[in-house]
């Protein structure tokens, strides 16, 4: 055992001790140990029982690609144990245990596996009908791994983050690290996910020599070059989750005890993917060969090499590759006995790994297989047979390392639509076309030597730094030549099964499926995996297609004697088991300040408030109605921060052709100087934004949209000019400018007092726009009425919204200037029908419902403008609800926004509703039915605090306050 203490590639820390609790009794590991390797350190060979025959489950692979050792860890049922690095105290349970783990009550299940075949489920229990209610508790009961309390609480600290990159590199394996630094050496910033707590891959842990050096000091080196790259970003244990075809790739990290989070989901858009994620190996298929001991070759020695554990005392081998024949030689080296290598080529094997097994004495079987395993709760001998099953020999046993060859990880491939055929050469699933800026390297395109895998990381790096603009051609062409002068793709093994009759032989450990059940859903008729895979429930558990996904098809395709031609199943993300927690992320408060966030909140009386994405002040003062706010804008002058609202510049030849096409109105009456009000609808002619534009120069303008549509309307335009080869740009200023409404008869006084320009009626009159300067301040201002008084809305870079702010402040103390809140413009905008989307509309409402249909060019059809068509079929339609204005009966009385419009049924709602300074009583706007919405019309109110009591209101015509606009053009 002092040789396992000492290895170089061990990544635990023996002076650093731990502890956990499995089924009650503690357990003693090291740091760095995963619980799966804690847990088998301490002799635990059975982690758990299966979905529906309950058979002891135990350590097959450590990556996680089956539910064998899922447990329930600090409450959380179904935790990854071969993934999950263990802390002191964890609390560590089994699952779909009864009884004891050693021996489970409902193991009698194994033995009625014969009245269980595949898709049993969609003919038994509904019938006679009157059964199924009983049933049905019985299998909920039944169903599903792990169990989660009513009042649980999920535990751990959870992050999200959002980076962007050039290259993004998926595995950290020889072919990663060498793609992610010939990306950074051409100048790419790049972000680099390896699944495992460190990087090196298969190399980490491999004692075969290259370049004259273990396998392991060479993946120490590239790692630590990687590390110290500051143009290359590793994220360790970190699994991916997705591809898509934008570029987007989605991760879950698992963070460490020096990490503040416990899961991080990371959502990356890469301008290019390399997909470096190597192989796992596929499982041998014979009778039990899930029992407890059968484990994969890279588990055994990962366990000894990484964790310091060997697998068993005695071992035999049965596998399908020669990394299976040098892992018995690195075992035998430290320790274990090999009793014999049994492979099932009959040919092809690496010589030198042949010397090696002659010099330790361990025989080797060609064209042998294991057939069998025997046990209770482990194996205790194992069977080997020829290929043909012509003779048979049995070996006493505690472990048999079983494969039946490697198999790629191609999930991120197929996910980003990438094209996989089977290679009859590799045995692999390849891909046949790839998706743009996505380039495979490694293993995962059956390479197997150590320096093509090294060279193809080269290649794909280069490919993916060009895809980003590097200018590297000649670059990748010496790389070519250098791959190409490099051992390609090896001849892998095609073998599936073992001679036997498969009714306990698994190719799904999750669902408890086996070759036999494969067998019975094509006796059916389903003779394609993607249909046998939903009829058997092969690999619809936690581990995905992780063990079935290769051999199913081929299993299917030897069936039907066309392996060639059979396709795997679909892959589906997340590719891996991810916590809805760690989706969920850390819950902050994700909101925006606006540039005079601090001086409004430090303003006496702020009331700030959540409002959309943003933190805007409510009001300023502890008057819910902001009377005193609302009376100085109307007699005096008032500022508010209006700098949520979204801001565009768009530019271009087509510039104007783009506007023609989303907004309603005929964009090409804009002209320099003024303002134009317009509105965007949908293809269902609904209302989605309102917003003013102005054309500051040939071809060039600046337009506003609402705050809820300001992070979208850019993707608007683009999403529906898509296809016509038009010539603009976009710019979004919403976060650029910040923007500070002054309004008030008094607002012209003050402006005067500031402004470097005439700010006459006559130099610079309603609905114009005007650039000028404040005190040195460069404005974009819109003299506008939406608060219907005189008003200006000044633009200004960002870092200078604070000094204005104080500018106007200060001057206009002497007219008893003072802040208004959303309150207070509320109020002021409802007593001039001025209508805010989303308070007066909902996602049905067209444009004719809210009255804005003068806004609608009908003359604009060659600009195929958006919602044209349906605004025509819905100009006359009845039964819709249209926006009304209203006062109320009782002029004590305002409802609350959202109440109820009745008679015998509902007949719409209230929008706003407001006591009008102005009007001098109650007033409000309210989509009703077509029928309620002439005026004069008298509708009831129902709210649930009138004990039963209907309020009574009138519809009367807006706007409720100046309705002239005298006031807006004074």
């Amino acid at each position: 055992m002092d040789r396992l203490n000492n290895l170089p590639t061990l990544q635990i820390r023996p002076d650093a001790a731990i502890s956990l609790m499995f089924e009650g009794k503690y357990y003693r590991g090291w740091e760095g140990d995963t619980v799966a390797s804690l847990l088998y350190r301490n002799g635990i060979r059975v982690f758990g029982r299966s979905l529906k025959y309950h058979r002891p489950r135990g350590l097959y692979s450590l990556d996680g690609e089956c539910s064998n050792t899922t447990l329930q860890i600090d409450g959380v049922p179904n935790v990854r144990a071969e993934n999950t690095l263990a802390r002191d105290g964890m609390s560590v349970k089994a699952q779909n245990v009864c009884g004891m783990l050693e021996f489970d009550m409902m193991g009698f299940m194994d033995k009625l596996s014969w009245a269980m075949p595949a898709g049993f489920y969609y003919e038994a229990f509904h019938k006679p009908a009157r059964i199924w209610p009983k049933a049905i508790g019985i299998i909920r009961k039944a169903a599903g791994l792990g169990v989660l309390a009513p009042d649980f609480v999920m535990p751990g600290k959870y992050d999200e983050i959002f980076p962007n990159t050039d290259v993004c590199v998926l595995g950290g394996g020889p072919a990663g690290l060498f793609a992610a630094l010939a990306a950074a050496d051409a100048g790419m910033s790049v972000i680099l996910l390896e699944s495992r707590p460190a990087l090196g891959g298969s190399f980490a842990y491999r004692a075969a020599r290259y370049t004259g050096i273990p396998l392991y000091a060479r993946a120490a080196e590239l790692s630590a070059e990687v590390e110290c790259n500051p143009l290359i970003r590793v994220f360790k244990h970190t699994s991916v989750l997705g591809t898509y075809h934008n570029g987007s790739v989605t991760a879950m990290q698992r963070g460490g005890k020096e990490d503040a989070f416990d899961e991080r989901y990371i959502e990356i858009r890469a301008g290019s993917i390399v997909a470096a994620t190597g192989c796992t190996e596929r499982p041998l298929l014979f009778d039990n060969n899930e029992r407890p001991g059968v484990m994969q070759a890279a588990c055994a020695q990962r366990l000894a090499r990484t964790w310091g554990v060997l697998p068993g005392k005695e071992a035999v081998f049965s596998i399908g590759h020669d990394y299976g024949i040098e892992v018995a030689l690195d075992l035998a080296d430290l320790g274990m006995k090999i009793l014999c290598v049994a492979d099932v080529r009959e040919d092809g094997q690496d010589p030198e790994l042949l010397a090696g097994l002659t010099e330790r004495k361990i025989p080797f079987f060609r064209g042998w297989v294991a057939s069998e395993t025997k046990g209770w709760n482990s194996v205790s001998k194992v069977t080997l047979s020829t290929t043909g099953g012509f003779r048979h020999r049995q070996f006493d046993c505690d472990t048999l390392v079983a494969s039946a060859g490697l198999t790629p990880v191609w999930g991120p491939l197929a996910l980003g639509q990438a094209k996989m055929t089977y290679d009859l050469h590799t045995g692999f699933f390849l891909p046949k076309h790839l998706p743009d800026n996505m380039h495979p390297a490694g293993s995962i395109l059956g390479i197997l030597d150590p320096g093509s895998i090294e060279a193809s990381g080269t290649l794909a790096g280069l490919r993916a730094a060009a895809d980003c603009g590097a200018d590297v051609s000649s670059a990748i062409e010496s790389a070519k030549e250098k791959a190409a002068s490099l051992p390609g793709p090896a001849r892998g093994s095609k073998f599936v099964m073992a001679p036997v009759k498969g009714a306990k032989t698994f190719i799904c450990f999750d669902e408890d499926t086996t070759v036999k059940n494969v067998s019975q859903a094509l006796a059916r008729g389903f003779d394609m995996p993607e249909l046998i895979k939903r009829f058997t429930s092969a690999g619809t558990g936690p581990g995905q297609g992780g063990i079935p996904g290769h051999n199913l098809p081929l299993y299917v395709g030897i069936t039907r004697d066309c392996p060639a031609e059979v396709k795997p199943t679909s892959i589906r993300a997340p590719l891996v088991p991810a916590s809805i927690a760690a989706f969920a992320g850390s819950n902050h408060d994700m909101s925006k300040h606006t540039p005079l966030h601090e001086p409004q909140a430090a303003t006496t009386g702020a009331v700030m408030e959540r409002v959309g994405v943003w933190v805007r002040a409510r009001r300023f003062s502890g008057d819910k109605l902001s009377r005193a706010e609302i009376e100085n804008v109307r007699n005096n002058v008032g500022m508010l921060d209006a700098s949520t609202l979204g801001k565009f510049r768009i530019h271009g030849p087509d510039a104007l052709k783009v506007l023609q096409r989303v907004y309603v109105s005929d964009m090409s009456k804009v002209v320099q100087g003024r303002m134009r009000y317009t509105a965007m609808c949908n293809e269902d002619g609904c209302v989605i934004d309102d917003g003013v534009v102005t054309k500051i120069a040939e071809n060039d303008y600046y337009l506003t949209a609402s705050t809820v549509r300001a992070g979208v309307t850019a993707e608007w335009m683009r999403y529906h000019t898509r296809y016509d080869g038009w010539k603009y740009h976009i710019v979004n200023l919403t976060d650029a400018y910040g923007v500070i409404n002054l309004a008030g008869p008094n607002a012209r006084k003050v402006l005067e007092k500031i402004a470097d320009t005439d700010v006459s009626n006559e130099a610079f009159p309603f609905s114009c726009y005007r650039e000028f300067t404040i005190q040195g301040i460069p404005t974009r201002s819109m003299r506008l009425g939406f608060v219907g008084e005189l008003s200006y809305e000044f633009h200004v870079p960002s870092s200078y919204t604070q000094a204005l702010w104080k500018i106007i402040e200060e001057a206009g103390a002497e007219f008893g200037i003072r802040n208004f809140g959303l309150e207070a413009q509320s109020t002021l905008r409802l007593e001039k029908g001025h209508i805010i989307l989303g308070s007066e509309s909902e996602q049905r409402t067209t444009l004719h419902d809210v009255g804005l249909s003068f806004l609608w060019d009908r003359n604009k059809a060659e600009w195929k403008t958006v919602g044209a068509v349906a605004l025509e079929q819905t100009e006359k339609q009845k039964g819709r609800l249209k926006l009304v204005g209203f006062k109320m009966e009782d002029k004590t009385t305002v409802p609350k926004d959202g109440s109820l419009v009745v008679d015998s049924r509902i007949r719409g709602y209230v929008c706003t509703a407001r006591h009008g300074y102005g009007a001098g009583e109650p007033v409000g706007m309210a989509l009703v039915e077509d029928e309620l919405a002439t005026h004069g019309s008298n509708f009831a109110i129902f709210e649930d605090n009138c004990e039963g009591r209907l309020l009574q209101a009138r519809v009367v015509p807006m706007p409720f306050y100046d309705v002239e606009g005298s006031r807006m053009k004074m």
